[in-house]
């Protein structure tokens, strides 16, 4: 969020990003919103067309936050890693968090948000700006790990960047499955991926 933003604005995108962690999208509704925050109703047509455009504003704040947390590791990555081999293991770990149970929750939103913002113009545009930002962090870090010897010099670096964001997206297909495969051999298939395409040789 702009540190421009209103106050008020502010402190009801908050609230509907605290909803967003308990409730799911349509059934929050403009009095859990009121209630919660103590603003008034008039106050949240002031700055928001509808309970719709306030939950699309919260769900981009909730993206950026994890666009924060995976930046901040890979750049973390990156300064730490000292050769090729701790590199891979880095992302190797980084995998093993994204692609877990514990952010089935997390990869389920994305997908909701990337959803919401193919239908939606005005989120569209909102998501496009902490999207770019996450893809640029990615292909910044490969070029730094390029640059470094610790990634293959001859792989395009957007590229990268855009299948690594892609497979931690893609395990929700398997989230949804009645019969989901083992993740112990997604990660062993991911790793030998993230090796083979990532480590110099």
């Amino acid at each position: 969020m702009p540190k421009t933003t209103h106050p008020t604005k502010t402190a009801l995108i908050e609230c509907a990003a605290d909803l967003l962690e308990k409730y799911r999208f349509d059934e929050i509704t403009v009095e859990m919103v009121l209630d919660r925050s103590n603003i008034s109703k008039g106050s949240l047509y002031h700055h928001f067309e509808d309970i719709y455009h306030l939950l699309e504003a919260a769900m981009i704040v909730r993206f950026a936050r994890y666009v924060d947390t995976n930046i901040a590791a890979l750049q973390s990555l990156l300064a730490s890693a000292k050769t090729s081999d701790e590199m891979y293991a880095g992302l190797s770990q980084l995998s093993a968090v994204t692609q877990g149970e514990g952010m089935k929750r997390a990869r389920q939103e994305r997908a909701l948000t990337i959803g919401r913002a193919i239908t939606s113009p005005r989120m569209s545009v909102l998501l496009r700006h902490e999207q770019q930002r996450l893809t640029d962090v990615l292909v910044e870090v490969i070029q730094g790990a390029q640059k470094r010897g610790l990634a293959t010099a001859d792989i395009d670096p957007h590229s990268l960047a855009v299948l690594m964001q892609a497979w931690t997206l893609g395990k929700i297909v398997d989230d949804l499955s009645e019969e989901p495969v083992n993740n112990e051999a997604y990660l062993s298939l991911v790793n030998r991926v993230i090796r083979e395409v990532f480590v110099p040789k």
